[in-house]
C-alpha cells in the first residue's frame, strides 16, 4: 500500500532532506544502520513481553532505521547486492524478534491461549510468505509488489498497536465500564495481521503465476 505510492515519496524526501545530511555527517553507513535496526527489533521483543507501549515505539524505530539505510545507500551510491541481501536478512529477524515478544508477553501474563497462539504463528508464517514470494520472484525477474501488507505496514500496525494497547489497558482497569477490555487492541491487530499477511502472500502468488504465464 505505501511501497510506490506518493505518500512514500513525501517520506523520503523529508528523510533526504533532514536525516540523510545527519548520518553523512556522523559517517554512518547503510550496513550500520541495517544492524542498528535489527537491535532495535530485538529491543522490542523485549520490551513487549514487559510493556507492549515501549516495545510499539521500538518497533517504529526499527521500521523507521530500516527504510533509512536504503535511502543513505541510494544516497551515498553505495547500494549494493551484499548490503541488500544483509539488510533483506538483518529485517527477517527483527521482525521475528518482535512477534516472539508479543508471544511471551501474552504467555507472561498467563493469557497465551491457543488461539493467540495459533494467531501469533499465522502472522509468523503469513509475514515469511510475502517476504519469500517477493524474493522468489525477483530471482526470476518479476516484479512482485502488490498487496497491502507488505513490511512497512506490519511494523506500522504493530508498533502502533503497542502503544495503544497500553494506554487502553490503562483506560480499562481504571474505568470498568470500557468498551474494550485488556489487551483487546493488541489482539485484533494480531488477527488483521494474521488474515492480511496470508491474503497478500496469495495475491503475490497468483500474481506472479499470471505474469510467467507463457
Amino acid at each position: 500500500m505505501l511501497k510506490g505510492s506518493v505518500l512514500e515519496d513525501v517520506y523520503y524526501r523529508f528523510l533526504n532532506r533532514y536525516f540523510i545530511p545527519c548520518c553523512v555527517f556522523l559517517r554512518l553507513k547503510a550496513n550500520h544502520l541495517s544492524f542498528l535496526g535489527m537491535l532495535s527489533g530485538l529491543g522490542a521483543g523485549i520490551a513487549f513481553v514487559f510493556s507492549p507501549f515501549w516495545g510499539g515505539v521500538l518497533t517504529l524505530l526499527a521500521g523507521f532505521l530500516d527504510s533509512l539505510d536504503g535511502a543513505l545507500a541510494r544516497e551515498l551510491n553505495q547500494a549494493r547486492r551484499q548490503g541488500a541481501f544483509l539488510d533483506s536478512v538483518l529485517d527477517r529477524y527483527c521482525e521475528y524478534f518482535i512477534l516472539v515478544g508479543i508471544w511471551a508477553y501474552f504467555l507472561r501474563k498467563g493469557s497465551a491461549t491457543p488461539l493467540i497462539t495459533l494467531t501469533v504463528f499465522l502472522v509468523f508464517f503469513g509475514s515469511f510468505m510475502v517476504s519469500y514470494i517477493r524474493a522468489r520472484a525477483e530471482g526470476l525477474e518479476v516484479s512482485c509488489l502488490v498487496g497491502l501488507f507488505q513490511r512497512a505496514e506490519r511494523t506500522i500496525a504493530i508498533g502502533v498497536a503497542g502503544m495503544v494497547n497500553s494506554l487502553v489497558n490503562f483506560t480499562a482497569h481504571a474505568n470498568e465500564t470500557a468498551l474494550l477490555g485488556q489487551d483487546a487492541v493488541l489482539i485484533v491487530a494480531l488477527i488483521l495481521l494474521a488474515v492480511g499477511t496470508n491474503l497478500t502472500a496469495l495475491r503475490r502468488l497468483f500474481d506472479v503465476l499470471n505474469k510467467l504465464r507463457p
